[in-house]
């Protein structure tokens, strides 16, 4: 193992000095191995685009031009109980980075305490009573005391650990950034969700609404004989399978509603009796534009999972520093200040001082291998957060890759989608124009409406995709581009400021 010494004194001469020199020197000793990212074959860029290194967008939603949208995210992200959680879980990291820190410096402690002692008149060594001698048989004794004591740090084990509670906390923090993100596309989506839903049931309530009608007429032709009873079957067929498609979508937009509401962190009677706002229609919302190409590699590496899985391997790191330093001994210095009398009047006067000093240490000898596999296991977590790590990154160039291509494709099947539903229309059109005047069967009119029906369901799934496609860009990319002109509004986590906060505040506030 290597310790890194970082002496920030300079000697003189003479023996106070010297000793000053030596711990000021392995006081700045750390076992933690030198931290270097890990190594990454990344792709410079697609293609010379320069999106420019400041910090990405965060308020993607409004992309969507949409008051309803905008005001579902808000909510999620005030009242979400998982962001609460996230939240209460900044706080205990930023509390254990407190005790890390604390750890650091000196313990002193006040105690006080008041006695009395019966002893016995007879003892062995008293020929008279203790009244006889002057000396009472149950002396009372009072004392109040300040102890002190400081645990030296050579060998950086209480600063390695301080550092591996501040990576964590750092973890923790940009851990709920990255939820953040999650809880919005997850409210983006599932408001796209409702109302594709809504969409589809419109679509079905007017199908069967217009077969039923269409029913009617065939009834009334049936029984004057103008068509057959198979005829008469099929549209009757056709007017319930409409009707299912009602009842079916009725289901999937009340489930939708209440998936969202959760996600929304209303309370059980909001869930139950407060219904969901929508805003413009799905076929109304803007698509926002395709990203462009050629998109710098350390783009993704803004993503906050990924800086959250950079910091995890920082704090594995220095807790190597913790395992190794356990193999050296631990010297403590320790001190006290007090008092002691028989009388609490004569409590506080000079004859009653007392005072202690002085040094302690433990030397590790037998413990049959328990710091080694300590040292090993923390080795093997780094080794684990470094795989952690490299996934993440991987991932996260699979997602922008699937991302951008289902964006730039989901576009074109809405314009299919559309093309295909204008002609359906027009052909089912023609088809029962023909089966009124008898030049086809009433065959060709039921593939023509099913064909039509099932259009217009997809092409409310497909408008979805088209802007579930813009949101998987922006989480993709760690909360949207950043259009020419504009300028970022995400927040730069200046850890040294965190820390400060985390180890000062008192209030247990993170804003």
């Amino acid at each position: 193992m290597t310790a890194y010494c970082k002496p920030s004194v300079s000697f003189t001469g003479g023996p106070l000095p010297v000793l000053l020199l030596l711990t000021a020197v392995l006081s700045a000793c750390s076992f933690a191995p030198r931290y270097e990212r890990p190594e990454l074959d990344l792709p410079k860029q697609w293609r010379a685009v320069d999106m420019g290194p400041a910090p990405l967008n965060t308020d993607w939603w409004n992309r969507f031009n949409d008051p309803v949208l905008t005001a579902l995210v808000e909510e999620a992200l005030k009242n979400n109980q998982d962001l609460a959680e996230s939240m209460a879980n900044i706080e205990s990291a930023a509390a254990k980075a407190g005790v890390g820190s604390s750890a650091l410096a000196p313990l002193v402690e006040g105690s006080a305490s008041a006695k009395s002692d019966s002893s016995s008149e007879r003892q062995a060594n008293l020929t008279s009573p203790y009244d006889v001698s002057g000396l009472a048989r149950a002396p009372s004794t009072y004392q109040g005391a300040l102890s002190a004591s400081w645990e030296l740090d050579f060998w950086g084990s209480l600063r390695n650990q301080y550092t591996m509670l501040s990576d964590i906390l750092m973890n923790t923090v940009i851990g709920h950034e990255a939820l953040r993100l999650s809880i919005a596309g997850q409210t983006a989506q599932g408001y796209f969700s409702l109302l594709a839903l809504d969409m589809q049931l419109d679509t079905a309530r007017r199908t069967l609404k217009s077969r039923e009608e269409s029913f009617r007429i065939y009834t009334a032709r049936y029984k004057q004989g103008d068509i057959t009873e198979l005829d008469w079957q099929r549209a009757r067929a056709e007017v319930e399978t409409a009707r299912a498609q009602v009842h079916t979508s009725t289901i999937s937009v009340d489930k939708a509603e209440a998936a969202l509401a959760v996600l929304l962190g209303r309370s059980p009677r909001d869930i139950i009796e407060r219904g969901m706002v929508r805003g413009k229609g799905i076929a109304s919302l803007p698509a926002p534009p395709v990203l462009p190409e050629g998109l710098p590699s350390d783009l993704l590496l803004r993503r906050p999972d990924i800086r959250a899985a950079e910091f995890s391997i920082m704090a594995y790191n220095a807790n190597i520093g913790v395992a190794r330093a356990q193999f050296f001994p631990s010297i403590s210095l320790t001190g006290s200040l007090g008092t002691l009398a028989t009388g609490v009047g004569s409590l506080f006067t000079s004859a009653s001082g007392t005072w202690s000093y002085g040094i302690s240490g433990s030397v590790p000898i037998l413990d049959f291998g328990r710091k080694w596999y300590n040292l090993k296991d923390a080795e093997a977590q780094k080794k684990a957060a470094i795989a952690v790590y490299r996934k993440t990154v991987q991932s996260a160039f699979e997602d922008i890759r699937t991302a951008l291509t289902e964006q730039r494709e989901a576009d074109a099947v809405v314009r299919s989608m559309k093309v295909q539903v204008e002609s359906l229309r027009r052909s089912t059109e023609i088809a029962r124009l023909q089966y009124d005047n008898g030049y086809t069967d009433y065959l060709t009119v039921l593939d023509s409406e099913r064909q039509l029906f099932s259009a217009e369901l997809q092409l409310a799934t497909a408008l979805q995709n088209r802007l579930n496609s813009v949101v998987s860009v922006c989480m993709a990319l760690g909360g949207g581009w950043r259009d020419a002109g504009a300028s970022p509004t995400l927040p730069v986590i200046d850890k040294d400021k965190l820390l400060h906060e985390a180890t000062t505040d008192k209030t247990g506030t993170f804003e």
